[in-house]
């Protein structure tokens, strides 16, 4: 995508998330979204790949709809857990079981780590206390609840990643 594509949509989804169209409130969208745009502008050419020998990708060469794709799935995934914290509040028993879990990961890039940490901490119950690293390829995530559910979670959060970054590998 291309600088000046980039800002513009940056600067479009600034709008609709804004959605105050006077004149301050555009420039500073502007002003906010142009900076933004430019400090972004070295990251692509950061290459995603760890491994030195591995075929590097970037990130000015990622499939955007697959990163689009799972970006909605991730919205669905994260309003779906605000409706199971929800209810687990809202019941007079409270029924947390607040647990750590140890998740081993397949990402084995810093933005895929990244992508993947957040994920899990944007989604309501749910906590990344240690992302994966070139040691240990594990994620110790917190959760509120369902302890035993966490690591399918996890690793379907891990598969559309690895398939949104056209790195799907088999699960071994």
């Amino acid at each position: 995508m291309g600088p000046v594509l980039h800002w513009l949509f940056l600067f479009g989804f600034w709008l609709v998330l804004s959605g105050v169209f006077d004149a301050v409130h555009v420039g500073l969208g502007l002003v906010a979204t142009l900076a933004v745009a430019l400090f972004a502008r070295p990251l692509a050419r950061v290459g995603l790949d760890r491994s030195e020998d591995a075929a590097s990708i970037h990130l000015g060469e990622t499939p955007w709809l697959r990163v689009l794709t799972y970006s909605i799935w991730l919205l669905g995934a994260i309003v779906r857990a605000n409706l199971q914290v929800v209810r687990i509040v809202l019941d007079p028993r409270l029924p947390i079981d607040p647990a750590l879990v140890r998740v081993p990961t397949r990402v084995n890039s810093d933005t895929g780590i990244t992508l993947l940490a957040n994920s899990i901490t944007a989604t309501p119950g749910t906590i990344t206390v240690r992302a994966g690293d070139e040691e240990s390829h594990e994620f110790l995530v917190h959760t509120l609840a369902n302890p035993e559910q966490v690591a399918p979670a996890v690793h379907a959060m891990e598969d559309r990643i690895l398939r949104a970054l056209g790195r799907l590998e088999k699960r071994g």
